[in-house]
């Protein structure tokens, strides 16, 4: 298989999953904290966790240059992929 192939720098790559993996080594001890100093429960931790989490990739998309797909994608069909993804995580975080 060619490198050239790669969509991602290796170094890139990397970063991402140093930031992955602390993120993810960090979240139970994180929640243990709010729930021995708040009356948090894991529901409404995970609200605010994916309510925090969407303003953060909001702003980041905001942030970035628009870059257009070679093909348009229809805005049913991505909405669709949004919202299921954004349900998909909902759950994911409040199991």
């Amino acid at each position: 298989m060619s490198h050239a192939s790669l969509g991602l720098p290796v170094g890139r790559g990397l970063l991402y999953l140093i930031v992955a993996g602390a993120a993810w080594g960090t979240a139970g001890a994180a929640a243990s904290l709010v729930y021995r100093t708040s009356d948090i429960g894991p529901v409404t931790l995970s609200f605010w966790r994916c309510a925090i989490g969407f303003v953060l990739l909001l702003a980041a998309r905001l942030l970035r240059p628009r870059v257009r797909p070679a093909v348009p994608v229809p805005l049913g069909r991505r909405l669709l992929r949004a919202g299921a993804t954004g349900v998909g995580l909902a759950v994911f975080q409040t199991a």
